[in-house]
């Protein structure tokens, strides 16, 4: 019902859409239904009588996330794995893209969505969805599903892998105090596995927050390998990268690409040695908006592997930490020598690979890293992880599940460009991010479905 004001006077109309061929676009019919009251209920122009509106939905959201769901097959695979739970399933993922909100209020917007229609079994009431969660984080179900859908999803040309902290004050062994990113705090370890070539989440692992990330790498690929998932090419973050991990990508076949931690030997190591030859016209770079000096370096890992280093100089970052370093050390009378070894390592990283790889190609293939920061971005935000709270280990499996199914359903809406979907996608992305609207025309909805 939409409300036209004129001459002081409310009136109510009910809204359609439809295509005007003549004209060749969409316009929208008006119909009169009466004169609005004080109350917010509208009467009848020839009439006393006060027409009840029943059945009051949010529709356009719901419909567009369900219609996607039921195309792309993900609804049919989640209902073979987890039978009459998968209508659960979808109604918590659909709170949470919607809502980002308490699941306390779910019930509240069961009653008001078109979910309520959709899932017209599921009950979300508070006491009720503790056990959901327990029922859905079942971890056989997990595995049977990951073993389907990593055969229908993975492209075979690598793999990205990535964890963050999951800061909670749950009293269970998963949380425990963690150091990363210079922050010490209480928090659970949640690792993603993402598709290298078509950048869609693969597979999620969690551990305690105590447990470093040189430890977690193993146990993956075993547990990826056992779903068939055989890791050719690997991008995987500077906290893997360690000795153990090493020779464990290297007897396993599988290339790999990460960046070398600053306080290794080896780091200074190849700083000396690209001292005088680094910053020349010849290793100069541009990648995007930035110029660098790459030089590539030759080197045997561990005494036994054969490897890549690239040394990398970011000229701007570079000039910015310079002037912030010797503004510092003068000001606090650092000597010239210490100022001087310090200078040496400002703007620069290291990369290493298995592989070797054109200069040109290293930073457009190491960035890609950064989907898996979008992924736990995703996560946090839109997906609504955080803040956790549950108190059970099954319960928080079926938590990270969820979250896992809502960053496939927002990515995979957001990678929908073809010319015939790029409307209906930007106005699913924008009810996503926004929230504001809760009712599309079905202009957008024929597009973004059937395009």
């Amino acid at each position: 019902m939409a409300v036209r004001y004129k001459n002081n006077g409310r009136y109510a109309y009910e809204t359609h859409n439809f295509w005007n061929k003549i004209k060749k676009k969409y316009e929208t019919k008006w119909t009169y239904l009466g004169v609005v009251c004080d109350t917010g209920e509208y009467k009848k122009a020839y009439g006393n009588k006060v027409k009840q509106e029943n059945l009051i939905l949010n529709y356009g959201d719901s419909y567009v996330l369900n219609e996607y769901c039921e195309k792309s097959g993900l609804k049919s695979l989640v209902h073979d794995i987890f039978g009459d739970l998968a209508d659960s399933v979808f109604s918590l993922v659909f709170f949470k893209i919607l809502e980002q909100s308490a699941m306390q209020h779910a019930e509240t917007w069961l009653d008001g969505n078109y979910a309520k229609i959709l899932f017209a079994n599921v009950n979300l009431s508070s006491p009720k969805i503790s056990a959901l969660l327990k029922s859905i984080g079942d971890e056989c179900l997990h595995r049977n599903f990951f073993k389907v859908y990593l055969e229908k999803i993975y492209s075979k040309n690598g793999i990205i892998i990535d964890s963050t902290g999951l800061p909670n004050d749950i009293s269970f062994k998963l949380t425990a105090l963690g150091h990363h990113g210079g922050k010490i705090e209480k928090e659970t370890r949640l690792l993603m596995v993402i598709d290298k070539e078509n950048h869609a989440p693969l597979y999620f692992r969690y551990m305690a927050g105590n447990i470093v990330d040189v430890s977690t790498l193993k146990n993956t690929i075993a547990e990826l390998a056992k779903m068939g998932v055989k890791a050719e090419m690997s991008l995987v973050d500077a906290g893997y990268c360690s000795e153990d991990n090493i020779r464990l990508l290297y007897e396993n076949h599988i290339s790999f690409l990460t960046r070398l931690p600053a306080g290794r030997v080896l780091f200074a190591d190849l700083i000396e040695k690209t001292a005088t030859a680094l910053e020349t016209p010849a290793n100069a770079v541009v990648f995007d908006d930035r110029v660098l000096y790459i030089q590539k370096v030759n080197i045997e890992l561990y005494t036994k592997y054969h490897a890549f280093a690239y040394v990398c100089c970011d000229i701007s970052r570079r000039a910015d930490e310079t002037v912030k370093c010797l503004k510092t050390g003068k000001e606090d009378g650092v000597s010239d020598n210490e100022l001087l070894e310090k200078l040496r390592r400002k703007g620069i990283f290291v990369l290493l690979s298995s592989e070797d790889i054109d200069v040109p190609n290293i930073l457009p293939l190491y960035y890609l890293r950064q989907m898996a920061e979008e992924i736990f971005k995703i996560s946090k935000s839109y997906a609504d992880i955080l803040p956790l709270r549950v108190h059970s280990e099954k319960a928080f499996r079926g938590v990270l599940f969820l979250n896992f199914i809502a960053v496939v359903i927002y990515m995979n809406l957001r990678k929908r460009k073809s010319p015939k979907k790029i409307i209906g996608v930007w106005f699913a992305h924008y009810y996503i991010n926004t929230l504001h609207c809760r009712v599309m025309s079905l202009l957008f909805i024929v597009v973004i479905v059937n395009g």
